[in-house]
């Protein structure tokens, strides 16, 4: 088959990969139909070093891509829910399928994979191979892999994938409910999707913080204030009364962006990190203390968020409209990668199709 290959860091290319086998009989196999490039694969392209790869040092080669939807092609006999001809989604990320985790679907702690450290996303290393590919194998598919639903456009399916359970995860461990004040740092494809799930929850007011004007901009879709970084802390205070915001969705995962979510709370507040955290990222652990901040930092298991989420969808309360702005064929991935990284010509998210 084709796929886009890791072949070092700015290195994926469209080349020429073995065909993926039925290694379970609780695997499936899929035709990819479409996939996309999370901003977390860009940790990937830059050679950065991850929780358990460093990708900078020479590894064998790996199909790229945890965000991915296509037609189950084979099937498993140990597969009961899925049949050939279903069209899936698929999770980010991979967990045993059998632990109490997994049964709850947080497979983001997953207690059999990475040594008890929680799933494996697709194509992050050699273990588990991606979704920019034509043909993908899903492990535990009963569990991993979901129908698309009536009323959920492919569009709509992809952002369910990750980026959506992502932001939807983000609004829960940051206890927002309705009527809740809520600022969204870092306004990419998690970022909006957290801030449009916090309206479609009931929150009162939702700040969307972004440096780039189109970004944050796009939030007025669904009823954001969107704010640059700069303005963010007075025009808040000023809105607030001097008080702060219930929660806060911190989207980035650096220094600047933690300081500035901390400082935006009310005393008692919430503050969520979804950003992929640098390794010198810095939190204000003091003034956080002082005021009695509630904080959550996680990955999220994306299964047990499908179950609220979809109806959500389907019901029109969340929409995911303009996140993606530029689609690509699979072979010309390397130029998607280049120009989703390089941020060029207004690119929020790639959609890439087979």
């Amino acid at each position: 088959m084709k796929a886009l290959v890791f072949n070092g860091p700015k290195n994926i290319q469209y080349e020429n990969f073995d065909d993926p086998k039925i290694t379970n009989n609780s695997n499936l196999i899929i035709k990819v139909e479409k996939c996309s490039i999370c901003g977390s694969d860009l940790h990937i392209y830059h050679g950065a070093e991850g929780v358990s790869e460093d990708y900078s040092k020479p590894m064998p080669k790996f199909c790229t891509g945890h965000e991915t939807i296509g037609e189950v092609v084979d099937i498993g006999s140990g597969v009961s829910t899925h049949k050939i001809g279903d069209r899936v989604l698929i999770s980010a990320a991979a967990g045993c399928g059998q632990c109490k985790r997994c049964l709850k679907g947080e497979i983001n702690m997953c207690e059999n994979t990475r040594g008890g450290n929680g799933a494996t996303a697709y194509g992050t290393s050699p273990r588990v191979n991606g979704g920019h590919a034509e043909f993908l194998e899903v492990p535990f598919a009963d569990f991993g892999a979901a129908k698309i639903p009536d009323g959920v456009s492919d569009e709509q399916a992809i952002l369910l994938t990750d980026a959506l359970a992502t932001g939807y995860y983000g609004v829960k461990m940051a206890h927002v409910k309705p009527g809740n004040s809520v600022a969204v740092i870092g306004q990419g494809p998690v970022g909006l999707m957290a801030a449009e799930a916090a309206m479609a929850i009931g929150a009162s007011r939702v700040y969307c913080i972004d440096p780039d004007v189109t970004r944050r901009n796009l939030s007025l879709i669904f009823g954001g204030i969107p704010l640059s970084p700069d303005e963010a802390l007075a025009y808040i205070r000023e809105d607030t009364r001097g008080i702060g915001v219930d929660a806060v969705i911190e989207a980035v995962g650096v220094g600047p962006t933690l300081k500035q979510a901390v400082r935006l709370l009310r005393s008692g507040g919430s503050l969520a990190v979804l950003g992929i955290l640098h390794n010198d990222s810095e939190l204000p652990l003091k003034i956080m203390q002082a005021k009695s901040l509630n904080f959550h930092a996680g990955i999220s298991g994306v299964v047990n968020q499908w179950e609220e989420l979809i109806p959500l969808v389907q019901g029109g309360r969340i929409q995911g409209k303009g996140v993606f702005t530029h689609e690509f064929s699979l072979a010309d991935g390397t130029e998607a990668f280049r120009l989703f990284d390089a941020h060029e010509d207004g690119v929020i998210k790639v959609m890439m199709t087979l």
